[in-house]
């Protein structure tokens, strides 16, 4: 029996590993800076999204910090601070449940005789909360970028391509 623990715990903390977060990122006290957290978290997540998602939509934060070159009139920045703080919360939601799964998940993984059954509710635990913090940030990004106007569309693009080299740019000086 201690062999099968070993092995179905190995196999799960390579498949938390494979799926894109660690268990010392999951298992980061709640005094870490969450955006530090957040932002650890997510180039690593399975869904890949530096590649296949942040660099065509950046997201309000993005918006807000090129609030002036994209001409953001102050109804607009008042719409995308909150859509920042509702993807904050959420997220911050998201990490909690991610964190709470992988804590469990441990706990049960350490019983002398764990039950094969609560072992496969916890990594399916994990996956959903993974999976919430997949999709939740996706509607907060792509409505931020539709409270531009076709002309701030046009920059976005513009921004969002030369961010994107710029980040591929200091990835490949520092390899």
């Amino acid at each position: 029996m201690k062999k099968t623990v070993r092995v179905v715990t190995t196999a799960m903390t390579l498949a938390a590993l494979v799926m894109g977060i660690s268990q010392a990122e999951a298992a980061m006290p709640g005094g870490t800076n969450t955006m530090a957290k957040m932002h650890m978290y997510f180039p690593r997540h399975s869904l890949g999204f530096p590649r296949y998602f942040y660099q065509f939509h950046p997201g309000p934060h993005w918006d807000l910090v090129n609030a002036s070159a994209l001409h953001l009139t102050a109804a607009q920045i008042k719409q995308e601070k909150m859509l920042e703080m509702g993807m904050m919360q959420d997220t911050q939601r998201g990490v909690m449940a991610l964190k709470n799964a992988y804590r469990k998940y441990s706990e049960d993984a350490k019983l002398p005789d764990p039950s094969i059954r609560a072992l496969i509710q916890d990594v399916q635990a994990v996956g959903h909360a993974q999976a919430y913090l997949g999709y939740e940030m996706i509607p907060y990004h792509l409505k931020g970028y539709r409270l531009l106007d076709p002309a701030q569309q046009v920059i976005y693009h513009r921004l969002a391509r030369e961010n994107w080299s710029q980040i591929h740019k200091t990835k490949m000086m520092h390899r």
